[in-house]
């Protein structure tokens, strides 16, 4: 074992697997930073975007992984790229949101989402997770189903709008294939059957959402500016 890797407690293939899971997710966080800059658009589900940031800051600053420091720079990489997008959900998360009275509210809802999810994932993480896991696997795969169930229902409510198209395939193919590999990082490493089964279940949703997008639309147009309604 090293300071940045630890080759005691994981094999080399686990640590290359894992690694790759979490560099496409850089590439997913990429994707989603060029939609907010070129068409002030966020195609990751709102709702999603709460949990994220309060884990990655708990897991980057509070809670320490077994894995060694480069993958804790991975995790705060993570959380550095995720602050912008923070940033680009209270600016334009709204456009995520059909229901008028909700729209308004939209980015209020956002910051009561964030301050929601800090106390359940510290106390969760604290008392269960980084006991057994050391690196975040079960908070984070509750999380990641989350995410991956979410995408369904905002495409289907948004695909026959302008912001439809906006929806990045290569974004789409880079959270499978992450989440694919993370998932073989969990079957290497763990054999507790709720954590496995959540690893399943993240697939399956991220193969419904390839599905389902494979129809988006060919040529992407930039959404109109909407205005959240004043009440």
């Amino acid at each position: 074992m090293t300071a940045w890797i630890n080759t005691r407690d994981y094999s080399t293939l686990e640590l290359l697997v894992f690694g790759a899971g979490c560099v496409l997710w850089i590439v997913v966080y990429l994707y989603t930073l060029r939609n907010l800059r070129r068409h002030q658009f966020m195609d990751i589900p709102l709702a999603t975007v709460c949990g994220n940031i309060v884990w990655e800051f708990l897991w980057s600053w509070v809670f320490t992984t077994d894995m060694g420091a480069l993958f804790q720079w991975g995790y705060r990489c993570w959380f550095f790229l995720d602050c912008v997008i923070v940033v680009g959900a209270f600016r334009y998360g709204y456009k995520q949101v059909t229901l008028p009275g909700l729209r308004e509210r939209a980015a209020a809802l956002f910051g009561f989402g964030i301050v929601a999810w800090a106390p359940v994932l510290y106390f969760y993480i604290a008392r269960y997770d980084a006991p057994i896991s050391h690196m975040g696997a079960y908070s984070g795969y509750i999380l990641n189903v989350l995410i991956s169930v979410l995408y369904l229902p905002l495409y289907l409510r948004l695909r026959a709008q302008p912001e439809g198209a906006l929806f990045s395939g290569g974004s789409a193919w880079a959270k499978a294939v992450g989440n694919a590999l993370i998932n073989w990082f969990c079957f290497l490493h763990f054999r507790d059957g709720f954590l496995l089964s959540l690893c399943v279940l993240t697939s399956v949703f991220d193969v419904a959402y390839l599905l389902l997008a494979a129809d988006r639309r060919a040529v992407r147009v930039p959404a109109p500016a909407l205005s959240p309604a004043v009440s």
